[in-house]
């Protein structure tokens, strides 16, 4: 977002030289204390002096008041000295220029210069007033002259040297001396500490100029040094806050932000890192908000905060648009201009433009926001605009660049970038995407009917066959369901391990430019990229087919409604078209929050996808969006889904959008799907499991109430998880004495007599304990296991099943079950049992192979396919399930998909002669010979005697006299 990106080179407290004060008054020690964020100490000790008139004591305590943000204060402090001061001069010109009063900046500028030529924070003021004007070529010179001061004198004051480090770094981003920043970092802030070692704003400086590169880690020791200096520096909060958000910590950037304000209550850049929060959760009437009432008034023609603010009334103007239902109104003139912009957007733009003809801040920040919010089109439109005006700044040419990436224009990006790293070798998510290009370069491309696929042509030959022949089948369906074909083929990207670097790297950094998403694949709209399921490096299995199936949802939901479908619903769709049961860890987690009272809503669920402030959010987030979906279908049936998009594609907004095709109010619909998800919850489980409670809680609770037995069984319980038998012992046996049938008493009573391995009498007392009708889990299932280590089959499966049925959301009891037939050799019933297990697993690649092995016992060729090509789904080079889908093919008489199938797993396992065999045999079958006989070849020159194989030889053979 624009916040996090923006680089704050003047905030809202600048420190100005002191100069030499009277050494029996302690200006020494003030200025520590100042340093040190010990404001109203040091104020101790320059009031008196300012009010003898002291200039230098007087700019001290003024940087007090406005490190507090106390600016009014500030000011009446320095205007309140007698005489000519060019440093007061200067501070009143930077308090002046921070407000956004740019006259009296440039009066104050002009009386400091004239009274000292040689002041330099007058001299940085005096290039940023004419930066900020659109005077560019006296701004250079204005930087120019302060590096030329530099050259020309030995500086060693730190603040000095701060203000000639922020002109030049300004100097060196326009002219493209990408060497100045090593220079800045390395030796010149370096320099300031040295002569200073309080000096926090050194670090600063240097952590902004690294957040600006995106490089976290050495920003991070910066800002952690400036902390231990100084922690109560406002601005240093929100450059935390900044490097946070670029982390995709929204916790910590929520908390650095409020504590900014807490130090500072009007420091405009925590304003506006309040109002980005808000914008990422899809909330601009609340951003705008915030920018009017907080932002605006501190600085009412900072370009950072008027591009946030036009980007607000593009969003907010269009959905207000979007509700006329009249051409007439949608036309009014007082609404619009030309026809085209919302008229406050196009009034703010000229007022914008009047003031500053080159307002590269604006347009680029407005850029940033639109790109967040997947306004691709017209983020591209600004950071052109951006560009136009300002050729100088090179952020807006790196933004563009790697939006280009982002839309799948791969070839305009790379130029782009190109252009970028060239003039900043330091900003590193330019030069990771420069990188991802040389593996994009690498990478094998295929166009399908329907898709653009790219893939590591070595790691990924198989899953790039496979992974083209899915989409094709999947995407014209997904197509036809939502109504709409995008104009362009969706471009899918799958990244393995390459230069040293996983494929979950390289994805991430293809999106983002730098190495840290948490998901396996994502959609930008245009583009998909996914890590590929065959990186070694990926720790974990997933079914690759299933999330790109996720993937395309939002290919076109979101192309579909001009990307104004909300997070939640694209997401909701996305998640209900995979066709998979809801995970037991969703049904467990929307059952807790549900009794806490703590679900999402349609004005908060956004929050959970954006801002989530754990795993859980983020988990409940995707289990409420498929709930509504599911919600929606249920009452009003799928008629509706295209006309729900169609109002998003006009622009509507999600209350407008339930009116219009629901016909019910926002609060109407919040009702009944509250109602719907009480029905979910009481479909889930009718058992109730015992509650984990932290021990030291249960310890107090039992102190405080020995009476409760359900506190003192709970306790019970966690004593045996800890290994505490004798006290776990000790407070059962006080619960059994008066109620001998407590079940959860029970359960643990029953573990304890298991410990001395008295397994008759644990089996009897869970009989005892178990309620049939409402049975406690942990009871019944430690009794079914007893009876299935016994031997007990048909036992066991009754108690499994009965947990099933009472439970039919919770996979445990199905495993179960499925290991008792296992077991059991029951192979029909566990191939039911399988079954229902993989449908609610849809990454379990062991129970497909079982359940593939299985079909093919029973020579049901079908499910076979079934199976073997969902083992595929996940494990794309199993040699074994291609091996089962090509003997189920044959099963099926599909004898050239059976060669195709064979031939993958020879090459897979080339050193298992019965592989070639069954090819062989399979080409006969097909009437393939002379490819038989070459295969028969192959086969008999690693194994010579190899059984059958002469047989099959005097087959072809037989068929090749037979010619005519």
């Amino acid at each position: 977002m624009a916040f996090w990106r923006s680089v704050v080179v003047l905030g809202s407290v600048l420190l100005v030289p002191l100069l030499a004060a009277r050494a029996d008054d302690n200006p020494s020690d003030a200025r520590r204390l100042l340093l040190r964020g010990n404001y109203a100490e040091a104020a101790e000790i320059f009031t008196p002096l300012a009010e003898k008139g002291d200039a230098q004591a007087a700019i001290g305590l003024a940087r007090c008041l406005t490190a507090q943000g106390k600016y009014d204060d500030a000011l009446r402090r320095l205007q309140s000295v007698a005489g000519d001061h060019a440093a007061v001069e200067a501070e009143l010109a930077r308090l002046a220029f921070g407000r956004g009063d740019r006259e009296q900046a440039q009066r104050c500028v002009d009386k400091a210069l004239k009274l000292d030529g040689n002041q330099l924070l007058a001299r940085w003021l005096q290039g940023e007033l004419h930066r900020t004007s659109g005077r560019l070529d006296k701004a250079e010179t204005a930087y120019r002259w302060l590096i030329s001061y530099y050259n020309d004198h030995d500086v060693a004051d730190a603040e000095s040297l701060r203000w000639i480090g922020l002109a030049a770094a300004q100097y060196a981003r326009w002219n493209r001396l990408s060497d100045q920043f090593q220079f800045l970092v390395g030796e010149l802030y370096p320099d300031a500490l040295k002569a200073e070692p309080d000096y926090w704003p050194a670090h600063y400086e240097a952590a902004l100029l690294f957040l600006e590169k995106h490089n976290k880690a050495d920003a991070a020791r910066q800002l952690q040094r400036a902390m231990e200096i100084n922690p109560r520096a406002a601005e240093v909060h929100v450059a935390l806050a900044r490097l946070a958000g670029e982390q995709r910590d929204i916790k910590s950037a929520k908390a650095s932000i409020a504590r900014a304000l807490e130090l500072n209550p009007h420091l405009v850049e925590a304003w506006l890192g309040r109002a980005d929060l808000a914008w990422i959760n899809f909330q601009p009437a609340e951003t705008l908000k915030l920018l009017q009432e907080h932002a605006l008034p501190e600085n009412p023609v900072d370009e950072a905060t008027l591009g946030r603010l036009a980007a607000c009334y593009l969003l907010l103007d269009a959905a207000n648009s979007a509700e006329s239902t009249t051409p007439a109104e949608a036309d009014n003139p007082g609404e619009r201009h030309n026809g085209d912009e919302p008229l406050r957007f196009a009034q703010l733009v000229e007022q914008v433009t009047a003031r500053n003809p080159h307002p590269g801040e604006f347009y680029l920040t407005l850029a940033e926001l639109l790109e967040l919010r997947n306004k691709l089109p017209e983020a591209e439109r600004f950071y052109r605009q951006a560009i136009e005006v300002m050729p100088r700044m090179v952020g807006p040419l790196a933004g563009l660049g790697l939006l280009c990436m982002r839309a799948g224009k791969e070839s305009d990006g790379r130029k782009l970038l190109d252009r970028a790293f060239e003039a900043d070798p330091f900003n590193v998510r330019v030069h990771n995407t420069l990188s991802v290009l040389e593996v994009l370069d690498g990478m094998r491309t295929v166009e399908t009917d329907h898709v653009v696929l790219k893939f590591d042509a070595q790691r990924d030959k198989l899953l790039g066959a496979e992974a083209a022949e899915h989409l094709d089948r999947i995407y014209p369906e997904l197509c036809e369901q939502f109504g709409f074909t995008p104009s362009e083929k969706p471009l899918i990207e799958m990244f393995n391990e390459a230069k040293g670097a996983g494929g979950h790297q390289w994805f991430s950094t293809r999106l983002v430019g730098l190495p840290y998403l948490g998901t396996v694949a994502a959609c930008t709209g245009p583009l998909v990229a996914m890590a590929s399921p065959t990186d070694p490096g990926l720790g974990h299995r997933f079914n690759w087919a299933r999330v790109l199936r996720h993937e395309l949802v939002h290919v076109i939901t979101l192309q579909q409604t001009n990307f104004n479908i909300p997070h939640w619903y694209t997401e909701g769709l996305a998640v209900y078209s995979e066709d998979c049961p809801r995970p037991q860890q969703w049904n467990e987690l929307l059952k807790k929050r549900f009794g806490q009272g703590k679900l999402f809503d349609l004005d908060t669920i956004n929050v959970g996808f954006t801002l989530p402030n754990s795993g859980d959010d983020w988990q409940l987030a995707y289990c409420q969006a498929e709930l509504y979906v599911e919600y929606m279908l249920q009452r009003w049936g799928s008629a509706p889904q295209r006309q729900l998009l169609a109002a998003y594609t006009e622009g509507l907004t999600t209350e407008q959008a339930l009116d219009r095709v629901f016909g019910v109010s926002k609060e109407e619909f919040e009702r009944g799907y509250r109602e719907f998800v009480r029905q979910v919850i009481d479909d889930i489980s009718t058992l109730e499991y015992p509650a984990r409670q932290d021990f030291g809680d249960l310890l107090t609770a039992h102190r405080e109430r020995p009476e409760d037995t359900e506190i003192a069984v709970a306790l019970a319980n966690a004593y045996l998880r800890r290994g505490m038998l004798k006290e776990s012992q000790a407070l059962v046996d006080t619960v059994r004495k008066d109620q001998p049938a407590h079940p959860l008493a029970g359960y643990v009573a029953a573990r304890l007599l298991l410990k001395q391995n008295r397994v008759d009498e644990a089996k009897k007392l869970l009989e005892i304990c178990l309620n049939e009708e409402r049975p406690q889990p942990n009871v019944l299932n430690l009794l079914a296991g007893l009876e299935l280590k016994t031997g007990r089959f048909d036992e066991a499966a009754r108690w499994y099943r009965l947990g099933e049925k009472l439970d039919s959301t919770n996979p445990r009891w199905t495993r179960s079950l499925a290991k008792v037939y296992l077991l059991a050799e029951n192979e029909a019933t566990l191939s039911t049992t399988l079954t229902r297990l993989a449908e609610a697993d849809p990454d379990d690649v062991t129970i497909r192979k079982k359940l593939a092995q299985l079909a093919l016992k029973r020579r049901a060729y079908d499910d076979a396919v079934r199976w073997a090509g969902e083992v595929l789904h996940i494990e794309v080079n199993d040699a074994d399930a291609q091996k089962w889908f090509a003997e189920a093919e044959v099963g099926r008489h599909n004898y050239d998909s059976a060669i195709r199938r064979f031939e993958i797993a020879v090459e897979l396992k080339p050193d298992e002669p019965h592989r070639r065999f069954a090819l062989a045999d399979a080409c006969i079958e097909a009437g393939q010979f002379v490819r038989a006989k070459e295969v028969l070849h192959e086969l008999l020159a690693r194994v010579p005697n190899y059984p059958g194989a002469d047989l099959l030889m005097e087959a072809v053979e037989k068929h090749e006299s037979e010619k005519p």
